[in-house]
């Protein structure tokens, strides 16, 4: 009996040191922690944006390994490539994956990638495509790799990757989410049973919880630091791809002793409708520059880049002359300095564009420009990744037959320029560069921006419905304004100071101003000409730019009211005279200055948001001595309406004397640019006729290829009958004010010549040759594809709210002319000062003056149109 009760005692003894041996099991893996990375309070602000934690080992890295709920590539499949599923679309080089294949040789591959011998061959160069299989891929470290299969003692070695996503994919709420500037939990080994896994994802790999909310919101911080444009993007999913103490392909014990091995990370970052992605590629280290031994590369070099594949193109990520000397010098520098070394961003989406910053040296390199398309009226500013930056240089974008804009530097990586004005639509080359220029071999980086008129800009600031702000009288006395507060930084910040981040909320902090600048083509006694000029009148408002982390991607929504002025720039005579001349102008959303209000007149403002043109009819009866010393009633909206009409009829009464009084363009115009009679032949007719930027459903394009069974064509399709042209049936834009009531319209694809003085076949040809002028054509065809016309307009528009508005031709061309900087050459500005405003003016504000109108823009016959022939 006593010896049963002391071995009964004996393994309960035995019993309770298992349990407390199997709860202070030391960490095996010597990988960092979940929790040493994490925001904490308190913690500065540079551990977080370097990944400087305690663990001096992984300095760039994020937290991986079994502990960060990784799993493992299985070992038989290292070699070939362990295939995953993603669970849902990221896009890469055009294409969009909802999985990859992970191999140990360094690369995540769309497509099953062949044994090729020593050295893996992809890209246009090193592959005979379609003969030999050219694979898409995000290729870290690109070159024949192996786990050590008897690791020294401690050594631990694999591949290892999981998935995050965010928990509002899954219908989850933010308010489970851990709050901004919050920490993570502590992880565990089995920290995510079958009972908490995401839904639809039974793989133990993916992770929806509020770890994965942080994780990414970590990652979106990390970009906004190197990439331009990335505090537009929203991660929604995260792919974390590990490569772990990797050998060479062929290494011995004393290379492995010796400390060859790499470890490398690539973070793959896409948002929820599959739009945008970014590539992180942390390298911690490098041991091997090839698949050789002894510190050899003469077999199986090793890359580092992005394959497009079948031949779409590749990128490197260094294209330095260090890097293809020594490919393991991607572990000593970085693409983003400021934060940690061996670090590179890049946006992957539709084409592989680096990010963050280069040190190259040799010709031109391509920089990542956000936003890319920009508006023609300049005043606003541009994000540009190109070279790394010093902050005691100076530095300067030039832009393509235009003046240069200056830039001030935000970190090593990032640069911000302020554009001038344009005055031009289409496509410019841009170059950046120290304003010192090449003497220390810092060679220009190219890039491109495409510039469009305020009636196109997609950045353009939202004021509610655009046609509202051409009624008279506006039914609203109160209208909607909206903008993103991250568009906006404070411009009294000092950025030479070291400690101030883009993620950071003070640099959003900042006092805006609405003003409303006012447009005419005038004449310029110094030059003797007519040029345009841009006049601030008023100030609207002041509003609280919110700074606060919910409006990173959250619009900020405020009221305008149209009767209100807090601030004119203008005096009491030229609001009763001048303010007439404006025609129209646009409202701007820009920081407030310090003296601007002690100011009488205000002649430039800073970097800001344009809205498209608007009528300023509303602004005639603010403040106005005429109209409050009338016998209106100020409050009364039908006499706003009555005195709005009274100006109008004059307006339209001196337009219709000023019009009269220049060049008679119609012959022009019905001479070489008749329009055609029917819509069918305006669809084929592409060489002078094209759809109407903003009056037509029609958008023509070239069908894509059906490789992989992926068309980029949207449907329904219409087949024009030439060649492999369609017809898309969808609006490009939607701001058609003066052709509403029209099925479909075209205008002439360039400004038309003029018509011939002679024959031109004499010694006096160079005075009777056709001459290209600034006017335009426009088109307008029913529902039944025949030409509207201007003679049926008053006939048929018997009131107002009828639709009828036929086309014609204009007198400055919508596209502009070169050189783009006078009289009825600014694009989407001269044609609404001499064509567009005037109609507003005669037909839809004044009463029984529309005949004026249509009598200097009548309609083409279509009598001298010829279809084209061959």
């Amino acid at each position: 009996m006593i010896l049963s009760r002391i071995f009964l005692f004996a393994i309960v003894i035995k019993c309770l040191l298992l349990l407390s041996s199997a709860q202070q099991i030391p960490q095996q893996n010597p990988v960092p922690s979940t929790n040493q990375q994490n925001l904490n309070p308190g913690q500065e602000g540079a551990k977080i944006f370097s990944g400087r934690d305690s663990n001096s080992a992984h300095v760039n890295l994020v937290p991986f390994g079994p502990e960060a709920g990784d799993q493992k590539v299985h070992p038989g499949m290292l070699t070939s490539g362990q295939t995953i599923n993603l669970h849902m679309f990221f896009p890469f080089y055009g294409g969009l994956y909802n999985y990859s294949v992970l191999s140990v040789n360094g690369y995540i591959a769309f497509a099953t990638v062949l044994d090729q011998g020593p050295t893996i061959n992809v890209g246009v160069e090193s592959t005979n495509w379609p003969q030999q299989q050219d694979p898409a891929m995000i290729a870290p470290y690109l070159c024949k790799q192996q786990i050590v299969q008897n690791p020294s003692p401690g050594l631990k070695t694999g591949v290892y990757y999981r998935l995050m996503l965010r928990q509002s994919l899954f219908g989850h709420g933010s308010n489970i989410n851990i709050p901004f500037g919050g920490t993570m939990e502590q992880s565990s080994f089995f920290r995510q049973p079958a009972s908490q896994a995401c839904p639809s994802t039974s793989d133990s790999y993916v992770h929806c919880d509020h770890n994965s909310d942080y994780f990414l919101d970590q990652m979106m911080r990390w970009l906004q630091e190197g990439v331009a444009g990335a505090a537009a993007f929203r991660a929604d999913a995260a792919l974390v791809v590990t490569w772990y103490n990797t050998a060479s392909a062929i290494v011995g014990r004393s290379d492995i002793d010796a400390g060859q091995l790499s470890t490398y990370q690539a973070i793959w970052l896409t948002d929820q409708p599959g739009r945008l992605s970014y590539v992180i590629l942390n390298y911690d280290k490098l041991g091997f520059d090839a698949a050789d031994f002894r510190m050899n590369s003469r077999s199986g070099r090793c890359q580092a880049l992005f394959n497009g594949g079948n031949h779409t193109g590749s990128v490197p990520v260094d294209p330095t002359f260090m890097y293809k000397n020594t490919p393991t010098i991607l572990a000593q520098r970085s693409g983003v300095p400021h934060m940690v070394r061996g670090r590179y961003m890049f946006r992957v989406d539709d084409v592989v564009r680096p990010a963050g910053c280069s040190n190259k040296t040799g010709g031109t390199y391509p920089m990542l420009i956000y936003p890319n398309i920009a508006n023609m009226l300049g005043e606003t500013s541009v994000d540009v990744n190109a070279l790394c930056l010093d902050r005691s240089q100076t530095y300067v974008l030039m832009i393509e037959q235009r003046q240069t804009a200056s830039c001030t530097v935000i970190n090593s990586a990032i640069a911000r320029c302020h554009l001038p004005k344009i005055y031009d639509w289409g496509t410019k080359t841009v170059y950046f560069q120290p304003q010192s220029g090449s003497h220390q071999e810092d060679k220009a980086f190219v890039g491109y921006i495409y510039f469009v008129p305020p009636t196109l800009d997609p950045m353009r600031l939202d004021i509610g419905n655009v046609y509202e702000w051409f009624r008279n009288p506006i039914l609203k006395t109160v209208m909607p304004i909206t903008w993103y507060p991250r568009n906006f930084t404070n411009p009294d910040l000092d950025y030479k100071d070291y400690s101030i981040r883009i993620s950071d909320d003070q640099l959003y902090s900042v006092q805006l101003g609405l003003y409303v600048i006012g447009y005419r083509e005038a004449a310029d006694d110094q030059i003797k000409k007519f040029r345009p000029e841009h006049r601030v009148l008023c100030r609207l408002a002041t509003y609280t730019n919110r700074n606060s982390p919910d409006y990173r991607w959250k619009p900020q929504e405020e009221k305008i009211n149209l009767y209100q002025v807090e601030k004119w720039y203008l005096t009491d005579w030229e609001r009763t005279n001048t303010l007439y001349s404006y025609r129209f102008g646009y409202l701007k959303l820009a920081p407030v200055t310090a003296n601007e209000d002690t100011s009488q007149h205000l002649t430039h403002l800073p970097s800001g948001l344009v809205s498209p043109p608007i009528s300023i009819h509303w602004l005639w009866t603010i403040n106005n001595p005429q109209f409050v010393s009338s016998t209106y009633s100020q409050q009364d909206a039908e006499s706003r309406m009555h005195f709005v009409s009274t100006k109008a009829t004059e307006i339209c009464h001196d337009w219709f004397a000023e019009d009269g009084a220049q060049y008679n363009f119609i012959r022009d115009t019905e001479t070489n640019a008749s329009c055609p009679c029917v819509e069918s032949q305006a669809r084929v007719d592409i060489g002078r006729f094209m759809p109407h930027p903003r009056c037509s459903q029609l958008h023509f394009c070239y069908p894509a290829s059906h490789e992989g069974n992926q068309t980029t064509l949207a449907q329904p399709r219409t087949h024009t009958g030439v060649g492999d042209l369609y017809a898309k049936e969808i609006f490009r834009d939607i701001t058609c004010q003066t052709m509403i009531g029209a099925k479909n319209c075209y205008m002439s694809a360039q400004n038309i010549y003029g018509s011939y003085a002679g024959e031109g076949s004499g010694y006096e040809s160079e005075k009777t040759a056709r001459f290209q002028t600034h006017y335009g054509q426009v088109c307008c065809y029913d529902e039944e594809g025949k030409l509207m016309q201007t003679s049926y307009q008053p006939v048929i528009k018997v009131t107002d709210d009828t639709p009828y508005n036929p086309g014609y031709p204009l007198r400055a061309y919508e596209f502009g002319t070169d050189p783009y900087i006078g009289q009825f050459e600014v694009p989407g500005l001269s044609v609404f000062y001499h064509d567009y405003m005037p109609y507003f003016f005669c037909c839809k504000y004044a009463k029984f003056r529309c005949q004026l109108f249509y009598w200097r823009r009548p309609s083409s016959g279509c009598q001298q149109y010829q279809p084209p022939a061959v």
